[in-house]
């Protein structure tokens, strides 16, 4: 008997897969990784004789100690490219025997370049440059001078980047109406429901991470001896209910994991999901507080764009990217912000977090005191907020002209505070209480993440045929698509014969009339599987009435048959009624009503009905621009729609806007020389053309 928890599509795809994908799916996803700095901080080393000299191999083992990842270059060029295409860094960049200054005016005009060392050069012309390129930090001809200034600095900036944090996403409170709402809003879901994912795993999927990511992470450091001594121990010693000893620790994975909460870096997040995990029931577990308020301080530095967002932001919701250590002393975290300022870098301002925080409320993410299991012992006496605790801004204010730190209250928050709440509530409702790579690689679909996705789920694969010495996911070259259809219909219409002579449940009898509906579907019989689906609607209906969202789904399938044979009335008909019932059940703003008015857009498309067909895209996009993650594909696509439209009704402006937004969308997913983008950028130049013939 087929477990009818299976969904239906699964029984209709192929498992034939090209036997190349039954490689070690992670360990290629990952490779991706190992040209690529897990950390915040690489060096770039431009000499035109870089790998020439046997000094300068020497030079590099000893400058890894400060700044693990290193790029050498001897091509300017190359150099110049790497650096540009790395906005996400920050980079130190060491130029040796440099004789003029067109690359270093280029990589000096970079924010994301926080500092270069002139080393064997013309010392009197690189003192010149000092005067007019400030990063410049020194000019050296000595190599231990070189490795002991830039070690030196980078503690001051490691300090720094502890200091600085990252706040990601603002949230507009009070306010229902969709029309309010900021698209960051819909990343900030799609990325909680991830992180959900992982922390609802099974002990049988979170078995193989660990291992995982240690073996990873060796490749990463294997020049490195310390490092490598601590990844052994990791291997050897770690225990769940030591994650925050662990993430306390000076080490890459307390670097490593906030970098890819920041970054949003999905592999190496579900790579991490055993840490991710402990972290989170750790601090569940030790949530103890005697005070119902308590009152917390973190001091620290913000990029000044970061304090304007914040000041601009005020009574708005703010959502942490990653974890939030805090203190309960006052002055300590006043004095930390102090240190922490540069007065030679006016890019940063020293702020003063004041924390308010319900200790009894329990829908946010956790939050402990975790002095006494930190990897200080007791020295400091921290707090520690989960990644993705949402705040209330209060205020943001500077104390006095003669105070150079700001102040910046917030209060915490939970889930049901934000106007999106019934949205990620609903969403949340539909993830297994258990889950697994296939749950991962789901929710990344929906998110429009493809790579990762298709990552995930063969991961799972791979798992599956470890646990199965190689039984499970063996390609069935031979397959072809259909050959087992007229089998599955026999198989459920049996099934059908048996429910009804033996007053079986009825809801199983829904099932059986649901993939025999769905096989003859495939199979192009039409009015077969309407017969199939109609029976399984009557049943429904009798079960739940008009409004229960299984009742909209039988109807959506319904009305994709009508569409197939051209009824297009009745197709409208059907996909009326769900999306009258998926209003009356869903939140205004959930993604599936969004969908529901594209289809309905299509099928009046289909018919020329342009004013109505423009008047259900506009619905769709103004929800996807809300609950969707931002540049999802599935937005991009409604563009699409618009665009056709706007074409129809000789809106060419419009039909331009469209076009290209969706263009700018769709290249983030895919490649320049993909079929539909190239399509996209035909249909550009023709509505250009169109425009310049009217002008």
């Amino acid at each position: 008997m087929v477990d009818k928890n299976v969904m239906i599509g699964t029984l209709l795809t192929s498992t034939k897969k090209d036997s190349e994908s039954y490689r070690s799916r992670l360990s290629e996803c990952l490779r991706e990784r190992s040209g690529r700095n897990l950390e915040p901080f690489s060096l770039v080393w431009y000499d035109a004789y870089v790998n020439n000299i046997e000094e300068n191999r020497r030079i590099q083992h000893e400058l890894q100690y400060s700044i693990n990842f290193i790029k050498l270059f001897n091509d300017p060029n190359e150099c110049q490219t790497y650096v540009n295409e790395r906005k996400t860094e920050k980079i130190i960049v060491i130029m040796s025997n440099i004789y003029d200054s067109q690359l270093l005016h280029h990589v000096h005009n970079q924010t994301h370049v926080v500092a270069i060392y002139i080393y064997r050069g013309n010392n009197d012309k690189a003192n010149e440059w000092r005067k007019e390129y400030p990063k410049i930090k020194a000019v050296l001809s000595n190599s231990s001078e070189l490795v002991e200034i830039i070690a030196i600095d980078q503690k001051k900036r490691q300090k720094l980047e502890d200091s600085i944090g990252n706040f990601g996403t603002y949230f507009t409170p009070n306010d229902r109406s969709t029309k309010s709402l900021e698209n960051e809003n819909g990343d900030f879901i799609w990325f909680q429901l991830f992180i959900e994912t992982l922390l609802r795993m099974s002990n049988a999927a979170l078995h193989p991470s660990r291992k995982e990511f240690i073996e990873f992470i060796r490749q990463q450091y294997h020049g490195d001896v310390t490092k490598l001594r601590i990844i052994d121990e990791l291997e050897s010693t770690y225990e769940a209910n030591q994650a925050v000893w662990w993430y306390t620790r000076s080490s890459f994975l307390y670097v490593i994991l906030n970098k890819a909460l920041r970054q949003q870096d999905y592999v190496l997040l579900f790579t991490l999901r055993f840490f991710i995990r402990d972290l989170f029931h750790t601090l569940i577990e030790q949530k103890n507080f005697n005070e119902s308020i308590i009152h917390l301080y973190r001091g620290q530095v913000l990029d000044v764009e970061e304090l304007n967002n914040l000041i601009n932001n005020q009574d708005k919701f703010i959502a942490m990217n990653s974890l939030l250590s805090t203190s309960r002393d006052r002055l300590i975290a006043q004095c930390f912000a102090e240190s922490a300022i540069d007065p030679e870098n006016d890019r940063y301002r020293a702020v003063l977090f004041e924390i308010e925080a319900d200790t009894n409320r329990t829908d946010t993410r956790p939050f402990a005191d975790v002095t006494h299991s930190s990897y200080y012992g007791g020295n400091e006496d921290e707090i520690l907020f989960m990644a993705g605790s949402i705040f209330h801004i209060v205020d943001v204010q500077k104390a006095s002209e003669d105070n150079a730190i700001w102040t910046i209250k917030l209060v915490l928050c939970g889930e049901q505070d934000n106007q999106l709440n019934e949205v990620f509530t609903n969403l949340k409702a539909t993830l297994a209480d258990e889950t697994d790579m296939v749950s991962v690689g789901k929710i990344l679909d929906d998110m429009g993440k493809r790579e990762p996705a298709k990552c995930a789920y063969d991961l799972s694969d791979e798992h599956k045929r470890n646990e199965t010495n190689g039984r499970f996911g063996n390609p069935m070259v031979s397959y072809t698509e259909g050959e087992y259809y007229p089998e599955i219909i026999q198989t459920f219409q049996k099934g059908v014969v048996r429910l009804t002579e033996n007053n079986g449940d009825r809801k199983d009898l829904v099932f059986n009339y649901q993939v025999i509906g769905a096989t003859l579907n495939k199979l192009k019989q039409y009015d077969s599987a309407l017969e199939n689906y109609s029976k399984a609607l009557d049943i429904l209906l009798d079960l739940y009435g008009q409004d229960h969202l299984k009742v909209a789904i039988n109807y959506e399938a319904i009305a994709q048959i009508y569409e197939k044979q051209e009824k297009y009335q009745l197709a409208i008909i059907s996909w009326k009624e769900c999306l009258r019932v998926r209003q009356q059940l869903l939140p205004e703003a959930h993604p599936t009503i969004a969908g529901t008015f594209r289809n309905i857009g299509d099928v009046y498309n289909d018919v020329d009905d342009f004013d109505q067909a423009l008047a259900m895209y506009e619905e769709a996009l103004k929800i996807q621009l809300t609950s969707l993650p931002s540049n999802h594909p599935s937005t991009a696509k409604t563009h699409l729609r618009l665009a056709w439209i706007y074409e129809q009704i000789d809106q060419f402006q419009l039909a331009l806007k469209n076009y290209t937004i969706a263009f700018d969308m769709l290249k983030l997913s895919y490649p320049l020389d993909h079929p539909s983008l190239v399509q996209i950028q035909e249909d550009i130049d023709n509505v250009k053309k169109v425009l310049n013939r009217m002008s």
